[in-house]
C-alpha cells in the first residue's frame, strides 16, 4: 500500500484500499485473511512531514478466554500516522505501519457473549449449553 508523496498536498489526499492481510505481512492467527483488510484515510502535506488519519477495518478469529468457543468478526481501529516528506522520497508505504497498529491493538482475551458461563473445571462441561453433574455427586 504506497502514497505517491507528489499526490498528496496540503489540502489532502483521501485514500482507500482493500488488500488481504498476507500482503502487508499480517501473518498472526488472530487474523482472518479469508476477508480483506480495508484501509482509509486522509492525508495531508504539513511543511516536510504528511500527516494522515487512518481508519482499517479487518477480520479477526480467536477463542473466547472461558468456553473455548471459536469468535469471528471484524475489527475496526482508528489512528494518526505521520511520515517525513524527505527530498527525493517518491512513495510512503502505508502497509507496513497499519500492520504494526494492528498488531499493538491486539486484545488477546476476548468473550463470545458478555455473560458466558465457561467450562466447568471439574467435568468439562459447556456451562452455556449443558449442565454441570459435578455439584451433585458430592
Amino acid at each position: 500500500m504506497k502514497i505517491k508523496v507528489r499526490e498528496i498536498s496540503s489540502s489532502g489526499l483521501l485514500f482507500e484500499e482493500s488488500v488481504n492481510p498476507r500482503d502487508i505481512g499480517l501473518l498472526e492467527d488472530f487474523i482472518n485473511d479469508e476477508v480483506p483488510l480495508t484501509v482509509t484515510g486522509r492525508f495531508e502535506r504539513v511543511g516536510d512531514f504528511i500527516l494522515a488519519k487512518v481508519d482499517v477495518v479487518y477480520g479477526v478469529e480467536n477463542h473466547c478466554a472461558r468456553c473455548l468457543e471459536r469468535v469471528s468478526g471484524q475489527e475496526k481501529k482508528s489512528f494518526d500516522l505521520d511520515f517525513e516528506a524527505k527530498a527525493g522520497v517518491e512513495y510512503i508505504d502505508v502497509g507496513e505501519r497499519v500492520r504494526e497498529e494492528v498488531i499493538i491493538g491486539y486484545v488477546p482475551r476476548v468473550l463470545c457473549k458478555e455473560d458466558c458461563k465457561g467450562i466447568c473445571p471439574g467435568c468439562g462441561a459447556d456451562l452455556n449449553t449443558e449442565s454441570c453433574e459435578c455439584e451433585k455427586k458430592h
